[in-house]
C-alpha cells in the first residue's frame, strides 16, 4: 500500500503486470489501521501483507529488500496451490 491516489497504484500494478492490487490510500487510513505510517512524513512503510480470500492475513513482509517481498508472494502462492 502507499499514500498514492488509487489510480496512480492500479497504474503502478499494470506497469509491473501484477496479478494482485495494490493499494492505494490517499487519505492515510488504512495505512493506519494497518499500523505501517512512517509519523510526521504521511508516507508508508514498505510493507508486504498476503491476505486470503477470508480476509485474513497469512503473512507480512516488511523492509526494503524487494527479493524479500517478492519471496513472501511466491512462498504463500506455492502453499496455497499445493494445499499448504
Amino acid at each position: 500500500m502507499s499514500n498514492d491516489r488509487q489510480k496512480k497504484s492500479d497504474a503502478f500494478a499494470r506497469s509491473l503486470d501484477l496479478p494482485y492490487p495494490l493499494v492505494g490510500d490517499r487519505g492515510g487510513s488504512v495505512i493506519s489501521d494497518y499500523g505501517v505510517g512512517i509519523p510526521l512524513l504521511g508516507l508508508a512503510r514498505r510493507v508486504t501483507f498476503y491476505i486470503r480470500r477470508d480476509k485474513k492475513i497469512r503473512a507480512v513482509h516488511s523492509g526494503n529488500d524487494i527479493a524479500g517481498h517478492i519471496g513472501t508472494v511466491v512462498a504463500e502462492t506455492e502453499a496455497r496451490s499445493t494445499g499448504g
